[in-house]
């Protein structure tokens, strides 16, 4: 799952920086193109607020509405959680779109660094390393393998003593 989710990342990664490039290129090659001055005045303040929400403010909203669907659950399936993690890196992917399109437009310097900086913590914080995927599965209880005994150890009734605790599946 891990191996699929940096492939995610890494595609859309790379069409975003692609997209960046060719656009960037495009405005080198036909300087005539401006902007008007209203839009890069007021699209400053805009576009730094969407790149924060979706930076910032976006994972951990779509974090928290995941596992407030998830609440009554004893697990999720392994299916549920990928796309919860897929969702998750577009989601900080949108945020680097947002910057790259307050760099096109050539906003005022503090909204454009700003944007810049918090889509790329962004960018950051959804990349799907093995601790963080590790963490979110335990987190959300997601199913593994039915068929492997588990390894929590519990009392079979609650009156007794500590001393005779027993694995589950004996």
């Amino acid at each position: 799952m891990e191996r699929h989710l940096k492939i995610i990342y890494a595609k859309w990664l790379g069409a975003v920086v692609f997209g960046w490039a060719t656009l960037h290129g495009a405005l080198h090659v036909n300087p005539g193109f401006t902007v008007p001055p209203q839009a890069t005045f007021y699209g400053g303040p805009v576009l730094f607020i969407l790149t924060a929400a979706c930076a910032l403010a976006g994972p951990i909203f779509y974090r928290t509405l995941f596992a407030h669907a998830q609440r009554n659950h004893a697990g999720i399936t392994a299916e549920a959680f990928f796309i919860f993690e897929r969702n998750l890196i577009l989601i900080g992917q949108v945020a680097l779109g947002f910057a790259i399109l307050a760099d096109l437009l050539a906003v005022p310097f503090f909204y454009r660094s700003g944007a810049c900086l918090t889509a790329l913590y962004g960018v950051y914080c959804v990349f799907p390393s093995g601790k963080r995927i590790v963490l979110d599965r335990r987190l959300f209880r997601v199913a593994t393998n039915p068929r492997k005994t588990s390894k929590i150890i519990t009392r079979r009734n609650p009156l007794e003593p500590p001393t005779t605790l027993k694995k589950v599946g004996q």
